[in-house]
C-alpha cells in the first residue's frame, strides 16, 4: 500500500514545493488547512512515484483524497490508490475538484465517474489589487464602510500578528467562542485557530490584527496556495465595531506579498450570510470544486 504519514511541521518544504509549482487555486492545498485541521481529519500526506497525495476522513468517516500534484506517474498513481482503497472496502473517492481535475479523471476513466456537484464548497477568488483599492462602482458601498471607520476610529492601528499579540487575538477568539452556538464543528474551528495563531511562525501563516484602544477587534491569517494565490483562512471580527471585517480585509489584503495577484477566501459552506458577503466584494473567480467517485478500472 502507498505509506501515508500525518501531515506535520517537517512536511512542510516537501509539501509547498509541490504546492508551489500546482495550478491549483483551491484553498484546501494550503499548508495551512492541511496542518491545522490535520487532527479533526485524519489528514495524511504520501510523497508517491513522483507525485503527492493527500488523504483525509470525509464527513462522514470516508476515506478520500485530493487530486494528486505533480509531475509524476499520474495513471501509476491513480492505479495504486484504486488498489489501496479496494483493499480498505472503499470506493476511491476525491474531493474539491476542480474543472481540470475531473478533465483528468474523465480522460483516465473513460468517462466511467460520478460527479457530485455541491455549490457551497466554491472558493472565492479576488483579485488581491482590488481588494486594497475597493475600486469602481460596484464598491463603492465598501468604500464608505471604510471611510465611516476611519472616521469613527481614527487612532486604530494595523499590526502584523506576532508573539506579542497572539494572546489578545486568542482573547477575541474566546470571546467569539463564548458568544457562539458552541457545537462540535465550532469547538474544532476554535481548537484550529488557537493552534493557527500559537503556531502561525512555525507553520509559516501570515496574520495581521487591529487595534481600537488598545483591543484587538479583529484579526486575519493566511498563507500562499501556488505561486500567484494566497489564501485567507482565518478571519475574525468584534462585530460590536461597525466595519471591523471589511477594515481588517482591506489591511490584511493591503499586506500580502504583491507577488500573489489572487487571493482565496475560501467557501461560504452554504450560509446565506457568508455567501452574501463573499458576493458583495466581486470575485474574480468562482472556483467550483466537485466529488468524483471512481465507477470502474482505468481504461474500461
Amino acid at each position: 500500500m502507498i505509506k501515508f504519514e500525518r501531515v506535520s511541521l517537517a512536511h512542510k518544504d516537501r509539501i509547498m514545493a509541490f504546492t508551489a509549482e500546482s495550478p491549483y487555486r483551491n484553498c484546501d492545498y494550503s499548508f495551512a488547512n492541511l496542518y491545522n485541521w490535520g487532527g479533526y481529519y485524519d489528514t495524511q500526506v504520501a510523497f508517491h512515484k513522483g507525485m503527492m497525495i493527500v488523504r483525509f476522513l470525509s464527513s462522514d468517516g470516508r476515506p478520500a483524497c485530493l487530486m494528486p500534484i505533480g509531475d509524476g506517474d499520474f495513471e501509476g498513481v491513480l492505479a495504486d490508490l484504486n488498489a489501496d482503497f479496494k483493499e480498505m472496502g472503499y470506493m476511491l473517492t476525491f474531493m474539491a475538484v476542480t474543472a481540470e481535475g475531473v478533465e483528468a479523471l474523465n480522460e483516465s476513466y473513460c468517462g466511467n465517474i460520478h460527479v457530485l456537484a455541491n455549490e457551497n464548497y466554491t472558493d472565492y477568488i479576488y483579485e488581491r489589487e482590488k481588494l486594497v483599492t475597493l475600486s469602481g462602482k460596484k464598491l463603492q458601498s465598501k468604500r464608505n464602510h471604510i471611510n465611516r471607520f476611519k472616521t469613527t476610529y481614527p487612532d486604530y492601528k494595523y499590526e502584523e500578528i506576532s508573539a506579542a499579540n497572539v494572546e489578545d487575538c486568542i482573547a477575541l477568539e474566546e470571546r467569539w467562542f463564548c458568544n457562539s452556538e458552541r457545537t462540535d464543528d465550532i469547538k474544532a474551528e476554535r481548537d484550529m485557530v488557537v493552534k493557527a495563531l500559537r503556531e502561525h511562525a512555525e507553520i509559516g501563516m501570515l496574520g495581521g490584527c487591529i487595534r481600537v484602544d488598545g483591543q484587538v477587534i479583529a484579526f486575519s491569517m493566511g498563507m500562499p496556495i501556488n505561486k500567484d494565490t494566497f489564501g485567507v483562512h482565518i478571519e475574525k471580527a468584534d462585530t460590536a465595531f461597525d466595519g471591523a471585517f471589511t477594515i481588517i480585509n482591506q489591511e490584511f489584503a493591503a499586506h500580502i506579498p504583491e507577488q500573489y495577484t489572487y487571493v482565496n477566501r475560501e467557501e461560504d459552506l452554504g450560509l446565506e450570510g457568508l455567501r452574501k458577503a463573499k458576493l458583495s466584494y466581486r470575485p474574480a473567480i468562482m472556483l467550483e470544486k466537485q466529488i468524483i467517485l471512481l465507477r470502474c478500472e482505468q481504461g474500461q
